[in-house]
């Protein structure tokens, strides 16, 4: 169970708007007199500790009083700094290990620190139930009221956070987890409920393919090809079953082409499945073979002929799921983002593997972005904990330039960013999704679609993402 922090807090801290210069001016005013009195309250609270022999209490101090001072002369000494004669500060090899020896005045010390902390975290709780401050200011009040006072459970509830038992975490956390849940009862409800897939006999047109074909059909699907039995029907189970799961996930009734037909085979069988369907005219025979699958036009047929087991019944549910997409929202491989980071996690979550890429290697790519690619196609790597990495170390692509280029543009750091993207959006506002993705498929501009369904801008945007990464993996 979680508590969730009331009032106006979350809707404050994702509130988007523009600021008067002399409301951040009033903030970063009174903000300075705080961070001033607290240095004071601490450089007494130094003192006391050091009449007390309480070492390591002070080392607490003197390292808080290093983040607001950075200068503060006395804590970097007594944190074992030393001043070379060009006036820089150089941090010792190895930490000092201090100790608190009086146990009496070690009672009493957790006294003396809120007493010369109270007032901060007053002030700081003071600007933020005042209001009118952007994200990033009620991020900042909040993070150096914590410093403070940890487990400060009015600052956390004006940050719009909950209480779990791993402590206070992004509203983003519980609800995604539930979500993950909710998800894979989806799934197993939609296999549950798919149709029982049965032998059939081949049609006309599909005879009139020289393949040694056979074929599984059920209500609306027909999986006809040269692969053994157990590949057509688990393909023609996935494909019932993402029908199904989609139309829960998204709350709607869009479904896949009447009379479905998926073509399985080998890519040495794809010059003969090309020249003799009927619906390939000559002329786009090359652009088709070019292709590792596709749906041919004009049709509710698709083929997916590379790879083996595993990779063809990928390929056939994304290019399904990317059909999905199209109808359903607008969302085309234009909205590369979108295309790539949904079909994505969408497979993984109904068949568990993402082999079909529709972004492709750059030639000449970085030693690091091809190590970064490598682990992507290893099944055995975590995405979500590759996209925290690349969070923290700062290494995720601008989401201005990645939300306007389309799906062959995107680098593997885009895809991964998509996938890390779309998933935080499916589990943790999917009350938003579907107005987003529709929104997008309108042509409206990425940025503020994302920004005006979360009631956020991009910079706290992935600063949420990556404290939801973080909390999520832990």
């Amino acid at each position: 169970m979680y508590r969730v922090a009331r009032g106006a807090g979350l809707a404050a801290f994702l509130l988007v708007g523009a600021r008067s210069s002399a409301q951040a001016s009033d903030f970063e005013t009174r903000r300075a007199a705080a961070r001033a009195a607290l240095i004071e309250q601490l450089d007494t609270y130094l003192e006391w500790c050091q009449g007390k022999s309480l070492f390591q209490s002070r080392q607490k101090a003197c390292e808080l009083l290093l983040e607001l001072e950075p200068e503060h002369a006395e804590a970097r000494k007594s944190l074992g700094y030393t001043r070379a004669k060009d006036g820089t500060w150089k941090a010792p090899d190895k930490p000092k290990m201090l100790r608190d020896f009086d146990q009496k005045a070690l009672a009493e010390a957790s006294g003396r620190w809120r007493e010369a902390t109270t007032g901060y975290v007053t002030a700081m709780v003071g600007l933020l139930e005042a209001g009118g401050l952007s994200a990033g200011e009620m991020e900042l009040a909040g993070r150096e009221a914590l410093r403070v006072d940890p487990e400060n459970e009015r600052v956390h509830v004006l940050l719009g956070e909950v209480k779990t038992d791993k402590g206070w975490v992004l509203p983003e956390t519980p609800r995604a987890k539930e979500r993950r849940a909710e998800l894979l009862e989806a799934v197993r409800a939609a296999f549950e409920r798919a149709p029982a897939v049965q032998p059939a006999e081949l049609t006309e047109r599909e005879r009139a393919i020289p393949l040694k074909f056979r074929a599984f059909a059920a209500p609306g699907l027909r999986v006809v090809g040269t692969s053994g039995e157990e590949e057509l029907r688990l393909a023609a189970q996935a494909m019932l079953a993402l029908q199904a799961f989609l139309q829960t996930v998204f709350a709607t009734d869009h479904a896949l082409p009447a009379d479905c037909t998926v073509f399985l085979f080998d890519a040495s069988e794809l010059s003969l499945f090309a020249a003799k369907h009927p619906a390939i005219p000559e002329a786009a025979r090359a652009q088709f073979q070019a292709q590792e699958g596709g749906g041919v036009p004009g049709t509710s047929d698709f083929a997916f002929w590379t790879g083996d087991t595993q990779r063809r019944i990928d390929g056939i549910v994304r290019l399904a799921l990317g059909f999905w997409l199209t109808g359903e929202f607008q969302i085309e491989v234009r909205t590369g983002w979108a295309y790539e980071g949904f079909g994505l996690v969408l497979t993984r979550a109904l068949i568990r593997s993402r082999l079909t890429w529709l972004a492709t290697s750059a030639s000449g790519a970085d030693p690091k972005t091809m190590a970064l690619r490598q682990r992507l196609i290893d099944p055995k790597t975590n995405w979500m904990d590759e996209g925290l990495r690349m969070l923290q170390e700062k290494r995720q692509p601008a989401l201005e330039e990645l939300v306007r280029k389309d799906a062959s543009q995107l680098t593997t750091e885009d895809v991964l960013y998509s996938y890390t993207l779309a998933t935080y959006l499916l589990e943790a506002y999917p009350e938003v999704l579907t107005k987003m993705l529709k929104r997008l498929g309108t042509g409206y501009p990425g940025i503020p679609a994302l920004s005006e369904a979360l009631g956020m801008d991009v910079q706290t945007l992935e600063r949420r993402l990556e404290r939801w990464l973080t909390e999520r993996v832990g």
